[in-house]
């Protein structure tokens, strides 16, 4: 049976796209090869890896002056490589502290060069997201974690900023529309909302990135280099660019990012409301700062903690432990969970309060 899948990633991917990508990767459309074996060079290949960067500019309406690009390194090596390519000397990133993820572009932008943290909600366990703040006038750019994954907060309106921002957006890409004009940069690994681990799309503006004064960095690591390349400056991660593409897919034909973000919005409100109502249960975020993918929230009586997560599981509801450092429960609800899966899990709130 199909387990209801609240995991924050590797997470739950369409059905649809998971058959196809079987197929293709024991035969890849009549050639006798799986995708898998295939050349990055070969056209197949490269024809897959333009289409996946077409689909994300369709998506979110890109123009001329933005390039999409897949790297490997996942998110983790996006905190350093960004810095390596947009920071100099007279300049800082400005950074707000919002949890996990911010915590570790701190600490990944230090060692490249000046960093000025505007902001922390780490005294109250990041159950918000700071507001006042004042960029220094040293600042290349601002640096934001969309969604954090781990603390469950989300910025719901992006500021208004003098600088362009670089945006971590490795769990709430393609999940709803961006004014996209106030964005430098923004990068997400595959794994939550568009296909599996492996592989990380980079969305840049060239015309900011031109105006760069450029360091000395490894040529690998240089956002030119790939963007010269197609994406295929050495081996690509073909396989998960393909599962990508057939994702990207996916979403385009369920309506684009308007749907999703009408899809996920209804799933977070029926949870969320659960939260709320519910005398067992409370969130760990203030509701106007809530994610929309990862809600996070904890049981009011500890000792049950591990009851209602064995129960839970016993439902076949599986993924909703929270991440070690913070306890409690957490909910991904990225763009291919059902709206079914959520009202399963609710209905299991509900009853557990019931008979606890």
């Amino acid at each position: 049976m199909k387990k209801h899948n609240f995991n924050p990633g590797p997470a739950i991917i369409p059905t649809s796209v998971l058959e196809e990508a079987a197929q293709g990767l024991l035969e890849y459309q009549g050639s006798g090869l799986s995708f898998a074996e295939m050349s990055h060079r070969a056209p197949q290949v490269m024809a897959v890896v333009e289409e996946a960067s077409s689909l994300v500019k369709t998506l979110y309406g890109l123009g001329d002056q933005y390039e999409v690009i897949w790297m490997q390194g996942g998110a983790s090596a996006q905190l350093a490589i960004a810095p390596m390519n947009l920071l100099d000397e007279e300049h800082s990133v400005a950074l707000i502290n919002t949890g996990y993820w911010a915590i570790k572009a701190i600490k990944a932008a230090s060692e490249i060069g000046r960093v000025s943290v505007l902001a922390s909600s780490e005294q109250s366990r990041f159950d918000h997201i700071p507001k006042s703040w004042t960029l220094p006038t040293d600042a290349k750019y601002l640096h934001l974690i969309s969604n954090e994954t781990i603390d469950g907060n989300q910025w719901q309106k992006y500021p208004d900023v003098s600088v362009p921002i670089v945006a971590d957006m490795t769990s709430d890409f393609l999940t709803r529309p961006l004014p996209i004009e106030k964005f430098g940069l923004i990068f997400a690994s595959a794994q939550k909302n568009f296909g599996i681990a492996g592989c990380t799309c980079v969305v840049i503006n060239k015309d900011w990135l031109n105006t760069r004064k450029k360091r000395a960095i490894p040529t690998i690591f240089d956002y030119q280099t790939h963007i010269e390349t197609q994406s295929l400056y050495h081996t690509a991660p073909t396989f998960p660019i393909y599962v990508a593409c057939l994702a990207l897919r996916w979403t385009l034909a369920q309506g684009g990012l308007e749907e999703m973000a009408r899809r996920n919005a209804e799933k977070a409100t029926l949870l969320y409301h659960e939260i709320d109502a519910n005398p067992l249960f409370e969130g760990s975020v203030q509701a106007a700062d809530r994610s929309t993918l990862n809600a996070c929230f904890r049981i009011t009586r500890p000792e049950l903690e591990e009851v209602f997560l064995n129960f839970a599981a016993q439902h076949d509801v599986v993924g909703i432990k929270g991440f070690p450092t913070v306890g409690g429960f957490r909910a991904s609800m990225y763009n291919a969970l059902p709206l079914e899966s959520v009202q399963v899990l609710v209905d299991l709130m509900r009853y557990f309060a019931q008979h606890h």
